[in-house]
Parts: structure tokens; sequence; C-alpha cells
């Protein structure tokens, strides 16, 4: 029997097991047994935690949300529909729903899996090679398997936090468990500092104030909303962030001469990604083609996929019939900046800008502009930079560029930048530079997202004992410029000489950097669980076993 241990449990364990599922089936049977580590609920894992507030919600449409297997076709919506149809019609439904959502899909697999599913609520501490099996060490004792896949999501409980803050109310990050921002730590009269100005502080406004009691009345004309406040909130909420520019909220639906304009260069972008890997696999070094957008400069370079985005951003606003330079607009994605911005234009000023914007009581801006293409043609961007040879310098660039057309494109809901607007022109709420200069009567609360990947920084250390362990041993390897696992297209892991792994796989936030977007509950947006799933069919093949022979 093959005996396989996963070290986390949350959707990306998920969704593998169903794709192990889905192409096993009898062969399973005596064959394999799984078990998955992980002190949360599995398949909500820490993130989708059921015990949420309901303030806490989604910030992406729940449609994409999909654990339906063969044998069991129930999607989110159907779901949701049968067990809580009071959310029914939410495009963005609590994230407690969905992690029940999770839970349920976990729990009816394993009663119906053609191998035995086995949750050990523990933390794992360790993996170690023991000749050709794997000690799996947690605080229930240490189990051997024959194979490990390393699924650690948002991190591991296992050592304190590399990037904590001095002096923050809550040593953890907050995910998951927002018991700290209770009325008991952070008192009514208090004045709270919060560290970062994304979805995750986001949340925290919305608890300190929705979730005391605080109510919101909708203006007679217009999105607009005000905030009626309980009398239990801080007195004063201030985000600080290093660039003290909010992040854009989504649209709920995109004009369809945008999509349209979008089509085409899903196709580009996918050929150049593969000249990349052409070019990389000859051992060449790459020069552009006269006139051709597809053109790579170098074979490590990022160049050749900028011109093609850029030339999709100028055609999205001629379509809109926007006058603007493609310096313009590459200006903006170097900054993160609207150049047409007036630079003292207060942050509620902005937020109100992307909501007119959005509804179409305002001319998009080169902003507008970049989150529809970086959004609309994401998928196809994960896939064409998967696991090319960057230059360390190209992938700063990159990861910059990246960075803040990501504001742009995956900032939250409408319906929650109402609200942070409210509070804003309630002055409940402001946003400033990020300084930690702070009085006795200032809480401080940190809402920053732990890093993805296994090291704290390129070159770095490791952001755990675990992956210290196993990059010390050789098993697994990180590419210089990089933080993330490498791993091959089913997910296995690179050893230190380059070779994959045949019982060692990575799954999501570990491997983000050499595979980017990681941070989805898109099941489709990466293939390493269905191509880890299909590894595992076929070694319980009769075949596979006259392969070996």
């Amino acid at each position: 029997m093959k005996r396989i241990a996963f070290v986390g449990g949350g959707p990306k364990v998920l969704f593998a097991l169903l794709e192990l599922h889905d192409a096993c089936s009898v062969r399973a049977v005596g064959a394999l047994c799984i078990d998955v580590y992980d002190p949360y609920p599995p398949g909500a894992g820490r993130v989708w935690q059921t015990g949420q507030p309901e303030q806490v919600r989604l910030n992406v449409a729940a449609s994409i949300v999909d654990a339906a297997h063969c044998d069991d076709p129930e999607s989110f919506g159907d779901w949701v529909q049968r067990v809580a149809p009071q959310h029914a019609r939410e495009l963005y439904p609590p994230r407690a729903v969905v992690g029940e959502y999770l839970h349920d899909r976990f729990v009816k697999l394993r009663q119906t899996a053609s191998f035995p599913i086995r949750h050990v609520t523990a933390n794992v501490t360790a993996v170690l090679r023991r000749q050709c099996k794997w000690e799996v060490i947690s605080e229930t004792g240490s189990e051997f398997y024959d194979e490990v896949v390393l699924a650690t999501g948002h991190g591991l409980p296992d050592g304190p936090r590399t990037d904590n803050l001095s002096g923050a109310l809550n040593p953890d990050a907050l995910i998951g468990d927002y018991r700290v921002l209770g009325e008991e730590s952070i008192l009514p009269t208090s004045r709270v500092l919060i560290r970062g100005a994304a979805l995750t502080a986001y949340d925290a406004v919305l608890l300190l104030t929705e979730g005391r009691g605080g109510r919101w009345e909708q203006h007679t004309v217009g999105p607009w909303l005000s905030y009626c406040a309980s009398g239990r909130e801080p007195a004063r909420i201030s985000m600080g962030s290093r660039s003290n520019v909010p992040m854009d909220s989504k649209p709920e639906r995109v004009p369809e001469n945008i999509l349209r304009t979008l089509d085409p260069y899903r196709e580009r972008i996918l050929v150049w990604g593969m000249d990349v890997r052409t070019l990389q696999a000859a051992g060449q070094q790459s020069t552009p083609r006269e006139g051709d957008m597809r053109g790579v400069e170098s074979g490590a370079s990022y160049a050749g996929l900028f011109r093609v985005l850029l030339s999709c951003a100028m055609e999205c606003a001629t379509v809109l019939g926007i006058r603007i330079s493609a310096l313009e607009l590459w200006r903006t994605a170097l900054t993160g900046r609207e150049e047409a911005t007036p630079a003292l234009q207060s942050v509620a000023e902005q937020i109100r800008r992307g909501i007119r914007i959005n509804r179409g009581m305002d001319v998009p801006d080169a902003r507008w502009i970049w989150g529809r293409v970086w959004s609309g043609l994401y998928p196809q961007i994960t896939r064409a930079v998967s696991r090319v040879r960057w230059d360390p310098i190209q992938t700063r660039r990159f990861n910059k560029v990246a960075s803040n057309l990501e504001k742009m494109a995956f900032g939250p809901p409408e319906q929650t930048a109402l609200k942070l607007l409210a509070l804003l022109d309630a002055g409940l709420l402001e946003q400033v530079p990020f300084k930690q200069q702070l009085d006795s009567e200032t809480v401080l609360i940190d809402a920053v997202t732990p890093r993805p990947g296994v090291l704290e920084e390129p070159g770095g250390q490791a952001i755990s004992p675990l992956f210290a362990s196993l990059l010390d041993a050789g098993e697994i390897t990180v590419r210089p410029g990089e933080t993330g696992l490498l791993t091959d297209a089913q997910g296995s892991c690179m050893d230190a000489r380059g070779k994959p792994s045949t019982t060692l796989t990575a799954l999501g936030r570990p491997t983000e950097g050499p595979t980017l977007g990681h941070d989805t509950l898109n099941r489709m947006l990466h293939p390493e669980p269905h191509g880890w799933a299909q590894r595992i069919a076929r070694q319980l093949s009769p075949q596979y076993s006259g392969e070996l022979t």
C-alpha cells in the first residue's frame, strides 16, 4: 500500500484529492492511503475557517469556487442554494460560508473515495528522508510515508514570524482568526494604527466598525453610503502603507468591447511564453524579431511580455476613445500611480473616482485600463511565465510591475470600497504612510499577510525549520532571485541537482515565484494538482509495474 502525507489541509489539498479521486477510481482500493496534517478543519484550512465573522467576505466572485468531482457534481452555487439560501444571491458571500462548503466537500470525499483519508489534527515540524521513505514528525509523534506533499498555504505555526512587527497586538497574522480585534483588547476610546492598507486591513477595519454594530445608510442618489456609528468603535482608525495608494475596487462587470479586445492577446502571451522556453531549451540567447511583438530580448527577459501587455492596454484605450500615450501607461505600471491624478488628491477621492469609473459615471484612466488588462489576461500570464529561468534583475523588475498591477486588478469588491469611503468621509478612518511612532493610547495591529514562498527574501533564510532542513539536505531548491520552491509541471520538487523528486511534491504558496497566482480559489488556474493526481494514478496501474520491471 502506498502511503501519502499532506502537510497542510486547505483548498489546494482538497483540489488535489478531488483530482486523485477522479483519476484513480477503483484502482486505489487497497492500494492507497492518505493522511492530511492540519490543525484546522480540512478543506477549509486556516484561511477559510468556518467560525469567522460574517463581515469577512470573499474578495472574488463566488462563481469561481467549485469543488465538484465525478461522484458529486455539486458546485458552490448549488450547495449554497441548498444549505444557506440566504446567501445564494450574493456575489461575495461570507468567507465562513465558503469554508463550510470546502469542509463539507472534504467530508463527503472522505466518505465516498476509493482510498481512506485520515485527518491528523496536528502541526508538522519536520519532514526527513529515511532511505526510501519519508519520516513526518508532528505534535502527535512520527510516521513513515512513501510520498509527501507540501501544501502549507499561508505559513506554518511551528516558529515565530520572520517579519514580526514589534509592539503589535497580534503576534500572528490576521488569517481566519480575528479575536484579537475584540472590544476586550481594543477599547472604544482607543486609537488604532494598522500596518497594511490592502484586503486584510480592510477586513480589520470592517470588523472594528460594522462588526461592532455600525450600520450603513444608502443615499437616495447614486451608490454612496453613510456610516451610522454604534459608539463601540475605536476613536480613530489609521491604515498605514508604504505607497499610500489605495487598491482599486473591482467593477461588477467589464464592458464587452474590452473583453473582445483582450481575446487575441491571450494567444500572443502564450506564444511568447513558448518562444522563451524553446530558446532556453536550446541553450540560446534570443534577439528580438524585427517588428514582432512576440520577440524576446535575451532568454531571461520580460521585455517581450511587457510589450504585449502595453500593446493591449493601448488598444483598450483606443476602443474606449481615451487619448493616452504608451509612455503614460507604462509609467503608471512602473510607479503604481496615475499620472493624471493630482499628487494631493485624497485617498477618499481616489476611491470615489474608481467607483465612478466602474459605474460608467467617469472616464476610465490608466489604472482602470491596466486593471482590466492584468486581470483579464492573468490565466495566460501565469502559464507563460511559469518556471522560466529569469535573470534575477528581471525578476525584481517583473515583481515590481506585477505588484502594482495587482493593486489595480485584484482590489476589493465595490461594496467594500463604498463602506471604506463612507468611513473616510465620516472621519473615522484615514490612510497614511506607515510610521511606527506610537503613543500610549494607540493600538498597533499588523495586517500584512505573510509572504508566499519558503524564504524570507531572495537568498535569505527559510521561513520554517521544516523547509530549512529540506533545503540543507538538498531535497528541495530555490533559484537565485526567488523565494519559492522550484517544481515541475506535476508539482514534483526539484532537488539540488536539478532532478525532479518522485516522492516529494509541493503545491500552492510554497512554490510562488517560479509559478504565480496561488492566493486563489480558482481550481483551474494551476495544472499541478491534476498533474500530480495523474502521476499517482499511473503508478497504481498494472502497466506501471510492467514499466518498472
